[in-house]
């Protein structure tokens, strides 16, 4: 382009100065309507434009080169991106719409026919068992990346039920095409790098060849960079949606039949960036090109189904319920560690390391009958032991409340636990013999038998403890009753019968 546009420079000044040569004598002035003697004849410093020398005009033109060579790599980008999309020839590109139709017309029959073997499955079915609507989920086997484990889980739950009863979520109603993409910015690409080029050029002349501006100049230059703007920006939005329309497609290849994939699989597959992938899906679901995309609050997953989506969001909540419940456990038991602990430290204080001692093997024969219990098969003997449980449980806890009372049971530890816990063990052992003959079911009775009189035997203890405190009360109450008749309050110290 510079090098026509000198070469024609340097073609009029020859003429011209032919011309000049054969019409006029040496040192005339040439007349103003002589051709070449206008605004493009060779000035005093030999350049085409006066007032500029020809070095600086050489300059000029090296600038205006190196310009064009950068929007022609615009332009070559943008053609060969509409190229790469649309295919290298209408031959290809015919011969691949032939292959979708086919492709796609299989497809539909493979479908109705899954559709109609469904139906008579759910036909034969229907009264038999009863499901609720299916979901669609994520393919089995399919790479999960970043997905929540949990939620991939339900995810493909659902999908393993919902291929027994529905077919899986149909790819157009996922995605849609992104042939307008293409199609629109190979168009725009191809007008948007003409224009550039055409108003680059002209605006570029313009400077370069107008001596003096006049209003007319300025307007039509105003009118040329407003044209290349105009035209720059149509070329930057038809690359970008080749771009958006080649990811779109490239999305839809990677999902396949599933639901929902990791950004960290979509950002390795397709070779971008977490943060430009990001742009993109909220882009494509912002526009429509996703009907019903969502993205995960964690920016991790894109979902693509509103099935997947609502499976996600009672994930959440299942999640946080759980989380709720895992911290009022957690409060509970700090609780109650705070109690126990306040409990023995009370215990240390008011009871002698005997009464302790005493207090803690009772404890542990009470855990050995738990032990027992859960390995007896009997439930009538089961009830019996705890019944059991429950009552030398109380005894301890009204020994470490009154530790005088302990005194009176020192046969509690020394004999009566002990001989519990060793016939429950031998009750256990009886149970599993896998032949329950006369002596083993004559000494299982036996051991049933004695069961019921350890827990009336413990009752009558526990009953014991009371007795000095019985005592007590009714010393106070007969003291009360005299000092009542003494005041004349009441006829006699005997009188008031309870």
């Amino acid at each position: 382009m510079p090098e026509d546009f000198q070469e024609k420079q340097r073609s009029a000044q020859q003429d011209s100065a032919n011309g000049n040569a054969k019409g006029r004598s040496r040192g005339a002035k040439p007349a103003p309507d002589t051709p070449g003697a206008g605004s493009w004849s060779v000035g005093p410093s030999g350049s085409p434009i006066p007032g500029m020398s020809a070095k600086d005009f050489q300059k000029m033109c090296r600038s205006v080169d190196k310009a064009f060579s950068q929007f022609a790599r615009m332009v070559d980008q943008g053609v060969n991106e509409a190229a790469e999309a649309l295919g290298q020839s209408p031959e290809k590109n015919l011969k691949a719409h032939k292959e979708l139709q086919e492709k796609r017309k299989r497809e539909k029959k493979a479908r109705k026919a899954q559709e109609e073997a469904q139906r008579r499955a759910a036909q034969q079915a229907h009264g038999q068992q009863h499901y609720g609507q299916p979901g669609y989920g994520a393919s089995q086997g399919a790479p999960t990346g970043g997905v929540p484990q949990g939620f991939q889980q339900a995810v493909t739950s659902a999908a393993q039920q919902a291929q027994q009863w529905a077919p899986l979520a149909k790819a157009k109603k996922r995605f849609r095409s992104s042939w307008g993409l293409t199609a629109s910015g190979a168009v725009m690409t191809a007008a948007g790098g003409a224009g550039t080029f055409m108003f680059a050029l002209l605006s570029i002349i313009g400077i370069a060849t107008t001596p003096v501006f006049s209003v007319g100049a300025v307007i039509g230059e105003a009118l040329f960079i407003a044209g290349l703007g105009v035209s720059a920006w149509l070329l930057i939005a038809g690359i970008r949606r080749l771009q958006l329309g080649g990811r779109l497609k490239a999305l839809r290849g990677i999902f396949g039949e599933r639901e929902v994939c990791a950004m960290d699989e979509l950002s390795r597959r397709m070779q971008l960036n977490p943060k430009a992938l990001l742009a993109t899906a909220r882009t494509l679901i912002s526009r429509g090109y996703l009907p019903e995309g969502r993205i995960d609050d964690e920016n991790t997953t894109l979902m693509v189904t509103e099935n997947a989506y609502r499976q996600y969001r009672q994930f959440q909540q299942s999640q946080r319920q759980t989380l709720a419940e895992r911290e009022a456990a957690e409060a509970a038991r700090a609780a109650e560690a705070a109690a126990r602990a306040a409990h023995e430290q009370d215990i240390s204080e008011r009871l002698t390391p005997e009464q302790r001692a005493f207090v803690a093997r009772g404890r542990d024969y009470v855990r050995q009958m738990d032990e027992l219990n859960a390995a007896i098969d009997d439930a009538a003997v089961s009830e019996r032991i705890t019944a059991i449980q429950d009552v030398v449980g109380r005894i301890l806890a009204r020994a470490e409340e009154e530790p005088a009372v302990i005194a009176g049971l020192d046969r509690l530890t020394a004999y009566y636990l002990p001989t519990t816990v060793k016939l429950l063990d031998a009750y256990d052992r009886l149970e599993e013999e896998p032949i329950q003959g006369e002596n083993i079911s004559s000494s299982r009775s036996e051991i049933e038998h004695t069961l019921e009189v350890l827990h009336s035997a413990f009752e009558k203890l526990f009953d014991d403890t009371y007795q000095d405190l019985s005592l007590d009360v009714s010393a106070d109450i007969s003291v009360l009753h005299a000092m009542l008749a003494q005041e004349g309050l009441t006829e006699g110290p005997f009188d008031v019968k309870p």
